[in-house]
């Protein structure tokens, strides 16, 4: 197996990639070694040894999921009056796709199922839903107050439907990504190149956006 350019981060991903394959509890410094093609000896002089590996791991599945967002913040000045439903449904369909590809796929995994293991996964998965809520509240907030002919919200309200519509979003997510999961699971020839040009499934995601502007139709 060809070196990669070895560093604290490449590790970091080798043991990301070690882990989404066989678990967290199952990924050892020679599943990381092997990945990157270089001696287990090596890894020493970037990290004391795997559970500062996995710590890291955990800090980079953190930062790379904060800077993950259901809305960009530019589409909360786009909104008005005929085009929320539009926005909406769009942001919608694009978070569901951004979880098919690399290395996120394998950082929701991963995280997923660290979740009962590991409060520190947990709360990078709390720190998501709330980050959701946040945002669908504030879209709609927005689009309540911009809806003509119609009663504006209360905030109490659209907190309701903010919080069942991010506990509904990330249900179907979770289904959605271990449906992808099993396709990789049953496949485990294939690379991880062929894996992520597998298309989405847009039949499904049509279910998931049309769950999303059910409940935005209760706020306009």
């Amino acid at each position: 197996m060809p070196k990669k350019a070895v560093s604290a981060q490449s590790i970091v991903e080798s043991a990301l990639f070690s882990a989404f394959k066989n678990g967290m509890g199952e990924t050892s410094l020679a599943d990381i070694a092997q990945d990157l093609g270089i001696k287990k000896a090596s890894l020493y002089n970037y990290f004391a040894g795997k559970e500062e590996i996995l710590a890291a791991l955990c800090s980079y599945c953190s930062d790379f999921y904060a800077r993950v967002n259901l809305f960009e913040q530019e589409i909360f000045t786009k909104i008005n009056s005929t085009n929320s439903e539009k926005l909406f449904k769009k942001s919608v369909d694009s978070y569901i796709k951004s979880h098919e590809n690399e290395p996120l796929f394998q950082i929701y995994t991963l995280v997923q199922s660290e979740k009962y293991f590991d409060k520190n996964f947990l709360d990078i998965c709390e720190a998501q839903r709330q980050k959701i809520f946040d945002q669908a509240f504030l879209f709609f907030k927005i689009a309540s107050a911009q809806t003509k002919g119609s009663a504006q919200k209360s905030d109490e309200e659209l907190r309701l439907h903010s919080h069942f519509f991010a506990d509904g979003i990330l249900s179907r997510l979770d289904f959605y990504i271990a449906q992808k999961k099993e396709t990789i699971r049953r496949n485990p020839e294939c690379d991880a190149g062929s894996l992520f040009a597998l298309p989405s499934d847009e039949k499904q995601i049509a279910g998931i956006t049309s769950f999303a502007v059910e409940i935005l139709k209760h706020v306009i």
